[in-house]
């Protein structure tokens, strides 16, 4: 099957062809691309309540072990169906053994079926062009929305969850959004709760004592501890915190990364690393600016690919590995602060 485009995409994730038994999700749009690898489980998993019938793997445990994604494809789950492989990858160590386990899916060998989250590969990579000519699979790719879609976005799902504003306050907060889709959502349904107990429109005024105290929250000193490489202080930030979610950790931790890539793609087109701050979505707190400016100038795009994918594994850990998730989620931490002076 061709790479899908426009509307037909929307069509595909509604209603999946069943002859496709792989899919190769990539783009710049990571949040899309994520969305897209969590409705394509949910569809091949139909009813099946097996908590095993998904089985997911990183880049790096691909890699060390690259019969791990055949057997996973190979195997049925417990309760007779076959298992659906999520992989997620950021590079092009795991090249090899997808390719291998696409050929399988097209001879008819396997019967699981795969689905290859990437992250922004260019349309002339050979897994872009080997999923487009296969007949039993599908390619997507997920590009950046304008800030027009994004405003059309958040202003349809902030009124989905009635959030009133004052005037200005909506403008005010549409600016203050993250580009990622998935980020923004997070931040439009939080501040749905907090408006939720207000008993009136929130003003511009509610979203700026929002956002300090969201600067000031020992989550955030742990988060921007961990990116400036403080390992022990981002671990005692934690420590502090009571009932500590562990995937609230680690996706605090990943807003800062997004935050960052944001800020050293601006670097690298030229931009000098105080104008790169000053040009953030959400904007940087002001007591921080000089902090984030600094580690712009540390995270290398290799460093932050390598801090999302210890960030993965994690989350997927914490889901369903026996470790409590705050023991997860400061050993990810102390990970990706050792990243800054590797």
């Amino acid at each position: 099957m061709a790479q899908l485009k426009g509307a037909s995409i929307r069509r595909f994730l509604d209603k999946p062809d069943k002859s496709v038994r792989a899919v190769l999700l990539y783009g710049p749009n990571e949040s899309f691309a994520h969305e897209a690898a969590q409705k394509l489980s949910a569809w091949a998993l139909g009813k099946s309540d097996d908590p095993y019938a998904i089985t997911k793997l990183s880049e790096d445990e691909i890699k060390r072990d690259s019969a791990k994604l055949a057997d996973a494809l190979a195997a049925q789950s417990l309760l007779g169906g076959p298992t659906i492989v999520w992989a997620r990858i950021s590079g092009k160590g795991a090249d090899g053994a997808i390719l291998d386990a696409l050929a399988g899916i097209e001879r008819g060998e396997p019967s699981g079926y795969l689905i290859v989250e990437a992250g922004d590969l260019g349309g002339s990579v050979e897994l872009v062009k080997k999923f487009g000519a296969a007949t039993n699979a599908a390619v997507i790719a997920f590009y950046e929305e304008t800030d027009a879609e994004r405003a059309v976005y958040a202003k349809a799902l902030a009124k989905e969850l009635g959030i009133p504003f004052d005037r200005d306050a909506e403008d005010y907060f549409l600016a203050t959004l993250p580009p990622d889709r998935g980020l923004a959502r997070q931040e439009i349904e939080k501040l749905a709760l907090y408006a939720h107990g207000l008993g009136r429109n929130v003003s511009v005024e509610d979203l700026e004592a929002l956002m300090a105290a969201e600067a000031e929250s020992a989550l955030d000193a742990a988060s921007l501890a961990a990116a400036q490489g403080k390992a022990a202080q981002a671990v005692e930030s934690l420590a502090r915190i009571d009932a500590l979610s562990g995937v609230s950790a680690l996706r605090a931790l990943l807003r800062r990364l997004h935050q960052l890539r944001e800020a050293r793609t601006l670097i690298d087109g030229g931009m000098s690393s105080d104008e790169a701050i000053a040009k953030l979505r959400p904007p940087v707190f002001w007591k921080e600016r000089d902090a984030v400016a600094a580690q712009a100038r540390l995270w290398t795009a290799k460093k932050l690919n390598a801090a999302y994918d210890v960030l993965w594994t994690a989350e997927m850990r914490s889901k369903t590995a026996g470790a409590p998730q705050e023991l997860i989620a400061a050993d990810a931490y102390r990970s990706v602060a050792k990243l800054v002076g590797g």
